[in-house]
């Protein structure tokens, strides 16, 4: 363990992260920023997301094998219109080749938007998925890459715990265990708003769950991947490894337009510490059939800041002298922003009313941010300005003056920048615009024109 920056009682070797989603940080000077710190912290594996028009360098899968970081690679593929068997299969050839040893692929199938409509609304929705799914898996085996079960959305538009129960009947059915043996099944463990804690008993505390249902207890949260567990081993008759995805992803529906709030940075730290921690209650503890835990996505001092971590903490080997100067300060690395203006801590508002009060103010914090060296922000200005008052243009204006940051309708400087300042109204932006953003990684921040409290 020493090896991988913990001390000697510290573990976890089911530590992992997400990687950037855009084709941008394949390059040698991320890898010499990221594989350091990574290493420090005690990461097994890294989910990396494969490009749709080009491939992972052989270089960077490499470099990352070397240091014992197990890659998993996800494919945007989509499930009405996949590519061919025989293209899918030499893709699959290649990871082979270049040590890859997981894929994973049609992610979301229990969801309207992963389907062609006409696709979503024809009866045997799982049973076209499952001979669909068993077809390229088949191909992964062949090629000796080992093929994990799409993860599901919590909840979806098809009830994930009815889609999982009734996609592994079917692969036993039609399948018989051939295909099961060399399958791994991933679980989200995004947090859904909730603490981490919430619903840490598993299924066995709470009533069956009925779907849809008021009633019913939410299972969506970290601790999700207990009823998946239950399901498995229900239906397979032993329990199975478990990878678990996007822990520590706070709100799954806000898309690109997700907040960092107070609350989730501290749930993030709480996801860390409960993967090394070896002195948190049995009931509680990571049980052993998780194979992995993914925590979205990789950390910033910023995301860290929630509190002072402890010595040879997760946090503390990621950004240890950053996190402490700033602790010794007394500010935290997302820089309290006041009521009036707050544009990484929560989502950001501007007060018509609310502006000219707090101006000086929110200078003086303003002005702290960018002494400290923060990264480059543009404001995207959507195209129709003239459907804005004159008061919220106003308001607009004196948020670019105070944040002394760049503005105007360019998509390409968007892209360029890593914080992008959007209005809150997805509607006034076309959605490859929002898409694109998303893809290159860029951090977004939106701004309500709306007086508070309206």
């Amino acid at each position: 363990m020493e090896a991988y920056g913990f001390s000697a009682n510290r573990k976890s070797k089911k530590l992992g992260f997400h990687y950037y989603k855009d084709a941008g940080h394949f390059d040698d000077p991320s890898l010499d920023y990221w594989l350091p710190k990574l290493q420090a912290a005690g990461t097994s594996w890294l989910v990396v997301y494969a490009p749709d028009k080009s491939e992972i360098p052989e270089n960077f899968i490499q470099r990352l094998r070397d240091v014992r970081i197990e890659p998993i690679i996800v494919l945007n593929y989509s499930i009405s219109e996949p590519p061919s068997i025989q293209i899918f299969q030499q893709r699959m050839a290649y990871y082979h080749s270049i040590g890859i040893h997981m894929v994973q692929f049609f992610n979301r199938p229990n969801m309207r938007s992963s389907w062609n409509a006409e696709d979503w609304i024809k009866p045997g929705l799982v049973s076209r998925f499952v001979r669909r799914f068993a077809d390229y898996a088949t191909a992964c085996v062949r090629e000796k890459v080992i093929p994990l079960f799409p993860m599901l959305e919590p909840g979806g538009d098809y009830w994930d715990l009815a889609f999982l129960q009734s996609s592994i009947k079917q692969i036993r059915k039609e399948f018989s265990d051939s295909l099961l043996s060399n399958l791994v099944f991933t679980a989200s463990a995004g947090l859904n708003r909730h603490p981490l804690s919430w619903n840490e008993n598993g299924p066995s505390a709470y009533p069956p769950a009925v779907p849809y249902s008021d009633s019913q207890v939410d299972h969506r949260g970290f601790y999700l991947f207990r009823w998946y567990e239950e399901i498995l081993k229900k239906e397979i008759g032993k329990s199975v490894p478990l990878m678990l995805m996007n822990a520590g992803l706070w709100d799954p529906s806000a898309g690109i337009f997700d907040v960092v709030t107070k609350e989730s940075k501290q749930q993030y730290l709480n996801i860390l510490n409960l993967l090394q921690d070896i002195t948190v209650k049995p009931d509680n503890a990571i049980p052993s059939y998780i194979l992995s835990c993914c925590v979205y996505k990789l950390p910033t001092a910023e995301s860290l800041s929630a509190s002072v971590p402890a010595s040879g903490s997760v946090a503390e080997n990621l950004f240890g002298k950053d996190l402490k100067s700033g602790a010794e300060q007394g500010l935290p690395f997302y820089k309290k922003i006041p009521e009036a203006i707050r544009s990484f801590n929560s989502k950001l508002i501007v007060s018509v009313k609310q502006i000219g009060t707090n101006i000086a103010t929110t200078y003086k914090y303003a002005a702290r941010l960018f002494q400290g060296g923060r990264l480059k922000e543009y404001f995207l200005l959507p195209e129709v300005n003239s459907l804005f008052t004159e008061e919220q243009l106003n308001t607009i204006r004196q948020y670019i003056k105070m944040h002394k940051c760049s503005s105007g309708n360019d998509l390409n400087e968007a892209l360029a920048s890593k914080n992008v300042i959007m209005i809150d109204d997805q509607a006034l932006y076309p959605a490859y615009m929002l898409r694109q953003l998303q893809d290159r990684g860029c951090a977004v921040h939106t701004v309500s024109l709306q007086p508070q409290g309206d």
